[in-house]
């Protein structure tokens, strides 16, 4: 729901595609490319390019690809609303491999997850995304998983997302960065995204959480921020 900015996946508001974006500011600048460049994808390419992102995701020996002799574990995905990359496709591997997949949730001003069984039925959430019902099965923060796959509307190689600009995954992934004694280290943070919304470097802020890991349809980038 972003590093530089924030949550592209879990809340767009419905009239936050119509915000302009200011010429001076590099991260309203970053948003406004990947959006453009997104929805301009031909869709013969975009859907190759979500074939091969949501391949590329299931290599990840986060995920139990490559030869990995460990389960996925809880992997937190999102559902993609407009044209958004649909990452969805990876949920039958994490499965099949004994992993659980969960989703995002908005609850208040927070953003929780709760586990999206094989067979359920999706409600639409708070923004009207699609999500899990909340009808008593266990609800997690972001400290609780193994793998967030995070959206986004751009990002560049060192990991630093750009979102919908609202924050909600930055503060739900920033409650687990403080690894100690008492406190879970937080979860692999993988970002995935059209190759075309790949920038050059943004400023990293205070409350930025970047990414591990970022997945495009052409290239798997470590960013070795953990």
């Amino acid at each position: 729901m972003t590093s530089s900015s924030e949550p592209r996946a879990a809340v767009p508001s419905p009239d936050d595609a119509t915000r302009p974006a200011d010429p001076v500011d590099p991260v309203a600048r970053a948003r406004s490319h990947g959006r453009t460049a997104r929805a301009a994808l031909d869709p013969r390419d975009r859907e190759a390019a979500t074939r091969s992102v949501v391949t590329r995701l299931s290599e990840l020996a986060e995920l139990g690809g490559r030869e990995s002799a460990s389960v996925p574990g809880r992997v937190a995905i999102s559902v993609a609303v407009r044209d958004e990359l649909d990452v969805t496709g990876v949920a039958a591997v994490v499965r099949d491999r004994g992993g659980e997949v969960w989703l995002p949730a908005v609850v208040g001003d927070s953003l929780v997850f709760r586990e999206w069984r094989d067979g359920d039925r999706l409600v639409p959430g708070r923004f009207g995304i699609p999500e899990p019902p909340d009808d008593g099965r266990d609800t997690l923060d972001a400290a609780g998983l193994a793998v967030v796959v995070v959206p986004c509307v751009a990002v560049d190689a060192r990991g630093t997302r750009v979102g919908s600009g609202f924050g909600y995954y930055d503060r739900a992934l920033a409650d687990g960065s403080d690894a100690g004694p008492t406190r879970p280290r937080r979860p692999v943070v993988v970002a995935a995204a059209f190759e075309v919304q790949v920038v050059g470097e943004l400023p990293v802020r205070a409350w930025d959480v970047p990414a591990d890991v970022v997945v495009t349809e052409r290239r798997t980038i470590l960013t070795r921020r953990r």
